[in-house]
Formats: structure tokens, C-alpha cells, sequence
């Protein structure tokens, strides 16, 4: 079972990338950390690699922290969304930590778009819409 060490690793890199605290989140990773991004086929071998996309990806966005728990197996689960207006992003991961730090992130990001038409209110029973920046479990980490 993930210790609860394991999701205050988490949590505590969510809320350094949030700060820009690149220094603070490379210290929470394994030397030989990987980070997979399978929604776009790239893996980032290495902690300096993982910290580097962070710190590189355009400025103007903000993490929201939705969903951050063990799982059975030993892993942590976190949900973000990132909103970097006009475009929203969502990340589900799985996390892998040993000996005090993260080693392995699989990591699922979605883009927020308005539903097809087909998807309408009124045209399917029972499908209605929600404004997913009221979410409040979604706050800065």
C-alpha cells in the first residue's frame, strides 16, 4: 500500500512545479526518475530530464490539484487540470515512489473541449453540462 509519505511526494511536486520551484521539485525525484506522457508518446528518462519540460512548457498556466491518493498496489494517483487560458488541460497520473522520492510517473493529459452537437443537452437522456472550473476539489496544490 502507498504510504502516505508517498502522496505528500506528490502533492508537494505539484505545489513546487505550481511555484516554479524547479530546484525544490527536482529534489523530490529519483536521479533516474521516469516521467512517460503516453497521450503523446514521450518519455523523459532522468529527473533533470523531467524537471527541464516543466520549466520549458510556454508560461501563463495555473494547477488546480484535484485528486491526490494512494492506490492499493503502492501507487498515487493525482488529477490535475491546468488552465492556461483560453485552453485547459487535465492530467491523470500514476505515481511511483521508493526510498523518499518519485521514481516513475505515467501520466495521461486530455484537452478540454465543448461536446459535438449530438452530445447536446435535451438530446441524450440524462447528459446534462457542468462548468468544470466550478470543481471544488480543484485548488492550487
Amino acid at each position: 500500500m502507498a504510504s502516505v509519505d508517498a502522496v505528500a511526494l506528490v502533492r508537494a511536486l505539484w505545489s513546487r512545479v505550481q511555484a516554479r520551484d524547479w530546484s525544490g521539485a527536482r529534489a523530490l525525484l529519483a536521479d533516474d526518475f521516469t516521467g512517460t506522457w503516453w497521450t503523446s508518446g514521450e518519455r523523459f528518462d532522468g529527473a533533470e530530464a523531467y524537471v527541464e519540460v516543466q520549466a520549458r512548457y510556454p508560461e501563463g498556466w495555473t494547477i488546480r490539484l484535484a485528486e491526490c491518493a494512494a492506490l492499493a498496489d503502492g501507487r498515487v494517483l493525482s488529477v490535475v487540470r491546468v488552465d492556461h487560458p483560453p485552453h485547459m488541460f487535465f492530467a491523470t497520473a500514476l505515481w511511483r515512489a521508493a526510498q523518499g522520492r518519485l521514481v516513475a510517473a505515467d501520466e495521461y493529459w486530455a484537452t478540454w473541449e465543448e461536446p459535438p452537437a449530438w452530445r447536446a443537452p435535451g438530446a441524450l437522456p440524462g447528459c446534462r453540462r457542468f462548468d468544470v472550473r466550478a470543481d471544488p476539489r480543484a485548488a492550487l496544490p
